[in-house]
This record gives structure tokens, C-alpha cells and sequence, in this order.
């Protein structure tokens, strides 16, 4: 495990984004851990869990869960 202050984070940040994905990275804040960096592995749902935490996103969502529903058929007559 490494422990990095963020400075070094911020001027090496190529070179920590590559250990990160052989060993945890720590970084500190004014001393105190803040984040651990992290790889994504392509099993993740990173695009899932971003739109679940978009309030934007959730809030069009919720609108278009309120609106009136459509029949397919209707839908596919209106986009001819």
C-alpha cells in the first residue's frame, strides 16, 4: 500500500494511476487519508452507478416516469 499527499498525486498522477492498479494508493489530504484510488475493472457498472448518482439524470428520469405512456405501435407510427 502506498500513502501519497495529494501534491504528489496531482504531479505524478500517470505514473500513480498505473500503481493503483497493482497496489491500493491513499491519498491524504493536509495529512488525513482522503480517497483511495482505484482501477476500474470492465465487470463495473461505471456508467450505472455515474447516472445513479446525477441528480440531473435522476430528476429527467423521474420525469419521464411521470409522463403518459405511448404504445409501441403509436411510437413507431409517429417516427415514419
Amino acid at each position: 500500500m502506498k500513502v501519497i499527499p495529494l501534491s504528489k498525486a496531482k504531479a505524478r498522477l500517470s505514473y500513480y494511476s498505473r500503481l493503483c492498479q497493482r497496489e491500493p494508493v491513499i491519498v491524504t489530504v493536509k495529512g488525513v487519508p482522503a480517497f483511495q484510488m482505484v482501477p476500474l475493472k470492465e465487470d463495473d457498472d461505471l456508467i450505472d452507478r455515474l447516472l445513479e448518482h446525477n441528480p440531473d439524470f435522476r430528476s429527467y428520469l423521474e420525469k419521464c416516469l411521470r409522463s403518459p405512456r405511448v404504445p409501441a405501435g403509436e411510437a413507431l407510427a409517429r417516427l415514419k
